[in-house]
């Protein structure tokens, strides 16, 4: 899937800051789709590479949690053989691979390209690390908007929920003469027989007459 608009300004942040030849994020968020971003738009093949088999710079930095740099990818090739070709196909020779996290909680990685042997110095790697943190906290944020938006949602399911059964165990108390306690265990077998929730059977109740 592709990242946000958040994610591709970082991108484009990185590639005027640090002048590297291409530049690449992996959003990777515990119980969530993941989520690739690239200029140019070819690398997102080597970002696909990585996190499929689990391994190369960015899956290194993001299961370490520590900043990978490589001058030549050439020189990893036997423990990466696939990940060095793809490199070489898209003219790729040097990576640096920065967690992208917030205090202790991981957003990912942002990783940085060059054509050319390239000694990454303190200085890039200490400007990438202040984008990667940047990225994160925008992914972070986004991430905690929509997992409030789900909790609102699902709350205000189980109200509504509520309320319906409510409404239908008050109309069966009144048309059996009985209590609500009452109401809602005929309401429960009546569900349990037909094999549909209660909450079903209480919708058809209050909106459709049922009447059991």
């Amino acid at each position: 899937m592709a990242v946000s608009d958040g994610e591709l300004l970082v991108l484009r942040s990185a590639m005027g800051v640090l002048e590297p030849d291409g530049v690449t994020v992996a959003v990777r968020l515990p119980d969530q789709p993941e989520l690739f971003g690239a200029l140019p738009e070819e690398l997102l093949e080597l970002e696909a590479c990585q996190w499929d088999r689990g391994d190369g710079p960015g899956a290194v930095a993001f299961s370490c949690r520590a900043p990978m740099t490589i001058t030549e990818i050439e020189r990893y090739r036997d423990i990466w053989p696939e990940y060095a070709d793809l490199a070489r196909r898209h003219g790729i020779c040097a990576v640096a691979a920065i967690p992208m996290r917030v205090d202790d909680t991981e957003a990912g990685v942002l990783s940085l390209y060059s054509h050319e042997p390239r000694p990454w110095s303190r200085r890039d790697v200490h400007r990438a690390a202040l984008l990667a943190t940047m990225a994160a906290e925008h992914i972070l944020s986004r991430h905690q908007v929509r997992q409030h938006q789900r909790t609102t949602a699902q709350l205000r399911h189980a109200l509504t929920s509520r309320i319906v059964v409510e409404q239908a165990k008050g109309v069966i108390a009144h048309a059996h003469g009985t209590t609500t306690a009452v109401a809602f265990e005929l309401i429960r077998a009546h569900a349990r027989r037909n094999r549909v929730t209660v909450h079903a059977v209480a919708r058809g109740i209050v909106e459709l007459g049922l009447r059991i």
